[in-house]
């Protein structure tokens, strides 16, 4: 059999690297182990901000098996161990200014995130409460800050607006923003109540992301890995030719995924890197 060809491995966090407790497996560990002894790259593709993807590095002891940071949809790309920015994209003011007034007009605000370089600074910033936005911004108080105007931000560095609440509510304020130049998702997490609205700028995707990523190593897409369970990781899924969805994925992405493997509690990750990255380096397909 030929040698195995994927070099970067490229994973979703929640739903899918970790179980639905927020802990990692233990084959998950391992699989990221035998990447690293392997010399295969790894990179977390997240809608989470640095802050917190920082923090969940640093709890599951992560530093050293991951090497990227694919962040909020896309908007930021990090290399971890030299703690750098590779790519950085601005969400507009002149954009914040225009969703906001067309979610004002249903009677919602949307919580703005902006990037936070050294873990004292603020990033994440409000103005008037809506929905279910209180359980979010009580889980990040240390990192919160009252704002008057939005006008205030010009200048930040701003990677995403969010809005939590019930899924109906949010397909509503989905569609007012619908006409801008902007990408909208919705995802149930497990750590913010409810759902959660999730809205970058046009062309913004963990694609995006991972397409900068491939080619600030030199890297092809057909060397490349991804895998994932929600509706964010769809257009990474789709636009790569080995996608891998968990067994817990939505539907929709079960079914542009390549393949399917175990659930993120079976360690679905793992199951998926060593047989695509096998012990002795050799490629064995797995199952479609």
């Amino acid at each position: 059999m030929p040698p195995s060809p994927y070099r970067l491995v490229i994973t979703d966090i929640d739903g899918t690297l970790l179980d639905d407790e927020g802990g990692l497996p233990d084959l998950n560990r391992r699989a990221l182990e035998h990447c690293r002894s392997m010399d295969v790259r790894t990179c977390l593709a997240t809608g989470r901000r640095w802050t917190t993807c920082r923090r969940l590095l640093d709890r599951l002891d992560l530093h050293g098996l991951i090497d990227f940071c694919i962040l909020n949809n896309g908007m930021m790309v990090r290399e971890v161990a030299r703690d750098r920015i590779l790519y950085q994209h601005d969400f507009p003011v002149p954009l914040l200014l225009q969703a906001a007034d067309r979610l004002n007009a249903i009677g919602l605000e949307p919580i703005v995130l902006g990037h936070n370089p050294d873990g004292a600074t603020a990033d994440v910033f409000h103005r008037h409460d809506a929905l279910l936005n209180g359980d979010f911004i009580s889980k990040n108080s240390a990192h919160a800050r009252h704002v008057m105007d939005w006008r205030e931000l010009d200048g930040a560095h701003i990677v995403e607006l969010v809005l939590i609440g019930r899924r109906e509510d949010l397909l509503i304020a989905a569609e007012a923003v619908a006409a801008l130049d902007v990408e909208t998702v919705i995802l149930r997490n497990t750590y913010y109540a409810e759902f959660m609205l999730e809205i970058t700028p046009k062309g913004v995707s963990k694609l995006s992301g991972a397409t900068r990523l491939l080619g600030h190593l030199g890297l092809e897409a057909r060397q490349a890995i991804a895998v994932g369970d929600s509706d964010n990781d769809f257009r990474l899924l789709e636009g790569l030719p080995m996608s891998i969805a968990v067994a817990n994925a939505e539907a929709r992405i079960r079914a542009v995924a390549k393949e399917l493997t175990g659930s993120n509690a079976e360690g679905g990750f793992g199951q998926s890197v060593f047989r695509h990255i096998p012990m002795d380096g050799r490629y064995r397909p797995g199952p479609t």
